[in-house]
């Protein structure tokens, strides 16, 4: 090349040899991970009310159909094989499987790169054990006394004392409970050493400990109770656990609750702006997916300023992100009011917080629509 010639940049040199260009970095997770961050910022809501409502749907009929029908968040969609089509009787049960904000973004999902834009999946739980297992000696029974435990206490007084606060400022017309947990059957058993036997306060005569899930059900009653007394219009109590076994879900309707979305999809949609929602330890990221639904009056939940990711790096199944955040900004926020004297007894509802709409908050939703 001669010296008055010249090479226009980003044009490579015909004279020097060929230079490669190595992708070794743009893997299909650093892409999509990069594009997921770049939708959540721009304002795109990762679950919606009619997408939970079609995979509930899609799982209740999951006997007649060869395949289920995901909507991505970027868009698209993609369909996932019923491995269980055809079969007479099945032992797996299929249920809503989230991905929640980290896990899409900074924690890889453990599926192959198509689901790398999926909010939510189809995962499967194998009933045989469970129901091999069988149901706790005298568990109605046992919730009475546990129901009679919680309504005799200071903790219960505390509570509805502040309920009748936030019901005197704000109209709540369902109380939306997730993941209170299975009351019925007899959960996997768990080896006490001796020096703890004395600690197991939860722990029933048939070696069954769900004393955490009867207070939290007795709880959702008072909840109801407290607004019928206020108001005398009819409040909807409603509770989703993909994990209730048909006894519980028998039991609780006889109580007074409605059972949805028994696939945890569909219970989603009953949240809005009239509603108190109450999810105390939840396998699910409830606080992301009602932060893209609704505002409701009030939120009954674990609240924290934790790192969202365990001891390994992972995320935490029902952990903060940036639009919970935001949305508690219209919030105002009290401990459990748990007497100090029954924190071994309420069995962790002194780690929860609740959380009610400001009347900043309220002037916005209104203006809204």
């Amino acid at each position: 090349m001669s010296p008055s010639e010249t090479v226009e940049p980003g044009q490579q040199d015909p004279a020097s040899p060929s230079v490669p260009l190595l992708d070794y970095g743009c893997t299909p997770w650093r892409i999509s991970s990069q594009r997921v961050a770049d939708l959540y910022d721009s304002g795109t809501k990762f679950w919606t009310k009619s997408d939970l409502v079609d995979i509930e749907r899609q799982l209740e009929q999951s006997a007649t159909l060869d395949k289920f029908t995901i909507q991505c968040i970027d868009g698209k969609q993609v369909q996932v094989k019923n491995p269980l089509f055809g079969a007479e009787k099945p032992i797996w049960k299929p249920f809503v499987e989230y991905q929640e904000y980290w896990k899409l973004v900074a924690s890889k999902p453990d599926g192959s790169s198509e689901t790398y834009y999926c909010s939510y999946l189809v995962g499967w739980r194998n009933q045989l054990m469970r129901d091999f297992r069988g149901n706790i000696e005298d568990w109605t029974r046992l919730f009475e006394t546990k129901r009679q435990l919680w309504n005799g206490s200071i903790t219960c007084e505390s509570f509805k004392s502040r309920l009748r606060k936030l019901l005197a400022a704000r109209k709540v017309t369902k109380i939306v409970c997730f993941g209170l947990g299975d009351m019925a059957r007899r959960p996997p058993e768990v080896t006490i050493l001796p020096n703890q036997a004395a600690k197991q306060l939860g722990l029933e005569s048939d070696g069954a400990d769900v004393h955490a899930e009867m207070i939290q059900h007795a709880a959702a009653l008072t909840m109801a109770e407290e607004i019928r007394r206020h108001d005398s219009k009819a409040i909807r109590l409603l509770a989703q656990d993909p994990q209730y076994t048909d006894d519980t879900k028998e039991f609780l309707r006889e109580k007074g609750f409605e059972i949805v979305g028994n696939f945890g999809g569909g219970g989603f949609a009953e949240v809005d702006d009239e509603s108190i929602v109450f999810s105390a330890w939840v396998a699910a990221p409830v606080k992301q997916i009602v932060a893209d639904l609704a505002r409701p009056a009030a939120f009954i939940t674990v609240g924290d300023n934790r790192s969202p990711f365990n001891r390994f790096n992972k995320p935490f199944a029902d952990g903060e992100s940036p639009r919970t955040r935001q949305m508690w900004q219209g919030y105002e926020h009290w401990d459990f009011p748990t007497s100090s004297v029954e924190v071994e007894v309420m069995k962790g509802l002194d780690k929860l917080k609740i959380f009610t709409r400001t009347r900043g908050e309220d002037a916005v939703r209104a203006s809204s629509g």
